[in-house]
């Protein structure tokens, strides 16, 4: 709903973003006669991907003061009209927003994804823990269904850069000793960092790893699924029992088969002190939320 809005606009005032592959849908986000008004604290962002009607170069915070200030001092008047598509779209939202029924059914000995983001919903609630999200499958779900609410509560690799979200909470550990990370990684991604465990444990951080092990790099499953008919090719593997890795050197392990031992999986791991792996088992087609597909491939032109 977000995307349409944004391709419908007149103006856009856009403070701070990059513009990426991913968040514009390859490029595709602005329509043609959009008035981009773009806010950037690097002069070299402004411009970089869409050409603005007016760039300017600012920190963020003290821009939208300003912004917000002036706007106050122009209060247009009442428009019934617009005040009803306000309420649809606001309506709307908070349909979409809505986390959906998990998929697999009750005993499959698999974890939905929905179960994930509820169960990460209830512990945070309770610990006010920070999230680390890596570039797994389940990053959508996460920041579709999963609201924060307070600065440097959550923190997500951009562009899809796999292996990242590990060693970035070890480093904010260290900066925030008095506090409690949770890093959200897909299997792929895990296992390009795994042997930084050892060094957590070394270095006592006791960071919490929610690995969604679905078998598959899934993202290019995803695609190949929604561009190639489901034609799979290198996207299955099998996978260690991440669990007895971790408690074979000297963290906390934990696998996790059904939704509701979820919840105390994730207690019992921040209760150990200790670096922690819970190991979460789901269907090896278990991807991006209902009615959402991954970007469609670009067509390389020739001459």
């Amino acid at each position: 709903m977000t995307e349409d809005l944004v391709r419908e606009a007149d103006v856009v005032l856009a403070v701070g973003c990059r513009f990426s592959e991913f968040t514009t849908g390859r490029w595709t986000l602005l329509s043609p006669g959009c008035d981009l008004i773009q806010v950037d604290i690097d002069p070299d962002s402004l411009g970089r991907t869409y050409v603005p009607a007016i760039g300017i170069c600012a920190d963020a915070a003290q821009a939208t003061s300003a912004l917000a200030d002036a706007a106050d001092a122009m209060v247009p008047a009442p428009d019934p009209a617009r005040a009803a598509w306000l309420a649809s779209v606001r309506a709307e939202y908070q349909r979409q927003a809505q986390l959906p029924a998990r998929c697999p059914a009750p005993g499959s000995g698999k974890v939905s994804s929905a179960a994930l983001v509820s169960a990460l919903r209830t512990v945070l609630g309770r610990t006010r823990a920070t999230v680390v999200q890596d570039a797994p499958s389940l990053g959508v779900w996460i920041q579709r269904y999963l609201g924060f609410c307070t600065p440097g509560s959550y923190y997500a690799a951009g562009g899809g850069s796999m292996g990242w979200g590990f060693p970035a909470a070890m480093g904010m550990q260290l900066a925030r000793p008095d506090e409690r990370f949770i890093t959200v990684s897909g299997d792929g991604s895990f296992w390009m960092v795994a042997q930084d465990l050892e060094t957590a444990v070394r270095e006592n951080l006791p960071v919490i790893t929610v690995i969604n092990n679905n078998f598959a790099f899934g993202n290019t499953r995803d695609r190949q699924r929604a561009a190639h008919g489901g034609r799979y090719l290198g996207v299955f593997y099998t996978n260690p029992d991440f669990a007895a890795f971790a408690r074979l050197l000297g963290a906390h392990g934990e696998r996790v088969e059904q939704d509701a031992d979820l919840v105390p999986a994730l207690e019992r791991a921040l209760a150990s002190g200790l670096p922690a792996v819970i190991d979460v088992i789901q269907d090896q087609h278990e991807g991006l939320p209902p009615g959402l597909l991954p970007p469609a491939a670009r067509q390389p032109r020739f001459p």
